[in-house]
């Protein structure tokens, strides 16, 4: 089902220092000139994201790129992982999703991404999904946060007018972006998770409708190849 090669061997998703959280839940929302997202799972698991109004049109750029890179194997990826799982209740394929993407080879793709600096930030596209490799100010400590890449098309509309709210409350905001981004992060943070008003979920057959959408669509568009690897590296603050 997929429009390119296979990805390379499994290995350990997780490697020394680095949180890794592959996210089924995923909160968007604005602060201090911030895009915020609590991204993690409903089992407690949370990664808690600010990215400042000056990276963000960098950052949306290269996440319309690597929603499309990932997704020339995501078919191929969900539908190797779903009819390979037994059925067992409604949580038993996105915790097979899960367990799948931990066992892959994530740890050399970062490894293959400029890490040296403390304030790194990048997006890679692996396996049909994407990473985002994250270390302070935008998030506590080092993490990496694993998305479909459908979550992001799916919510696009909520991730266009964060973007919108945070640029206007930074034009507005006479602190230093790493600054606001601190109280951005320690306000979100602070608030319970998973959330206590989760959001109504689609339907059975709502979802597989929107599913069989997607992929007619991505059946229909030219393979995407990007020049430049796998990985999309942001400016810093």
């Amino acid at each position: 089902m997929s429009k390119r090669k296979k990805p390379g061997q499994q290995s350990r998703a997780r490697f020394s220092g680095r949180r890794t959280v592959v996210v089924d839940l995923l909160e968007i929302g604005a602060s201090h000139g911030s895009l915020t997202l609590r991204a993690g799972r409903d089992d407690g698991q949370l990664v808690c994201i600010v990215l400042p109004a000056p990276v963000l049109p960098s950052f949306m750029e290269s996440l319309g790129h690597a929603r499309l890179d990932a997704e020339e194997d995501y078919w191929r990826v969900i539908h190797h992982v779903t009819t390979s799982t037994p059925g067992n209740g409604p949580g038993g394929v996105p915790r097979a999703v899960e367990r799948w993407l931990l066992a892959q080879n994530w740890s050399s793709v970062l490894a293959a991404a400029a890490d040296d600096a403390p304030d790194s930030l990048a997006l890679i596209s692996h396996v049909g999904h994407i990473g985002l490799r994250l270390a302070p100010p935008y998030t506590t400590g080092r993490a990496l946060a694993i998305f479909d890449p459908l979550q992001f098309q799916r919510l696009e509309r909520s991730l266009l007018h964060a973007c919108h709210t945070a640029h206007e409350q930074a034009v507005n905001s006479p602190r230093h972006p790493l600054e606001t981004a601190a109280l951005a992060l320690r306000g979100i943070s602070s608030q319970p998770w998973p959330p206590p008003a989760q959001p109504t979920l689609p339907s059975q057959d709502e979802a597989a409708a929107y599913m069989q959408g997607r992929y007619e669509a991505f059946q229909r568009r030219s393979p995407y190849i990007r020049a430049d690897g796998n990985t999309l590296s942001l400016p810093s603050l």
